[in-house]
């Protein structure tokens, strides 16, 4: 009696941890939505302009693939940028508002423990602008002098949960700018702006063959 019950528990383990490996998969392709949290470095501007977070929106496309430990990921994201903070007149809540078209590479390494798979990424997001707005009057027409394109770096982790031949997942990572995105060649306008902010999202993957 004691053997059939060792060995039905035994058996028991064995196919739950069967059906455990069986449900990670290695290549998917899926969408994600959440909200972006940024803000922007804005050297030599000293005080004359008191910064803070502005909030939006991002989501888009991925592909990834995992060889053991280590993965890759392509992705092509809608990210809205920005700063918001008082202006040097002296408007508050003057805010600059940028769109952006993301492609993005990273790296990946990811754990896999039974149905979920902890990770930690890093890579480059190549920024074509789409849209820039202004909030305040009276305030520099800075969009007019925005650069079309950017760089950033990406550093984040997500959570993978798998469920047979697709998954869920939450995401977040720091985007941080490597280039200064002011137009302004002038000697007098001597500001760096670089963006940077949080994004946070969640989202739906599915088993590529």
């Amino acid at each position: 009696m004691r053997k059939s019950l060792l060995l039905a528990l035994t058996l028991s383990f064995v196919y739950v941890g069967t059906a455990q490996a069986q449900a990670i998969f290695d290549k998917a392709w899926g969408a994600k939505a959440g909200v972006s949290v940024s803000s922007a470095s804005l050297d030599a501007i000293g005080e004359t302009f008191d910064k803070s977070n502005q909030t939006g929106f991002a989501g888009g496309l991925f592909i990834h693939n995992y060889w053991g430990l280590f993965g890759g990921q392509l992705e092509a994201s809608y990210i809205q940028k920005g700063v918001k903070g008082t202006s040097a007149s002296g408007v508050e809540n003057a805010a600059t508002k940028i769109d952006y078209i993301e492609l993005a590479a990273l790296l990946k390494l990811g754990l896999p423990l039974g149905i979920v798979r902890p990770g930690l990424f890093g890579g480059i997001g190549f920024d074509i602008k789409v849209s820039c707005s202004e909030d305040s009057p009276g305030t520099i027409a800075f969009c007019d002098n925005v650069k079309s394109t950017d760089w950033a770096g990406i550093l984040g982790g997500d959570v993978i949960v798998y469920f047979g031949s697709f998954s869920v997942f939450g995401d977040g990572r720091y985007n941080f700018g490597l280039s200064n995105i002011d137009g302004v060649d002038d000697v007098l306008d001597a500001a760096e702006y670089k963006n940077q902010g949080w994004t946070f999202q969640a989202g739906v993957g599915f088993e590529i063959g």
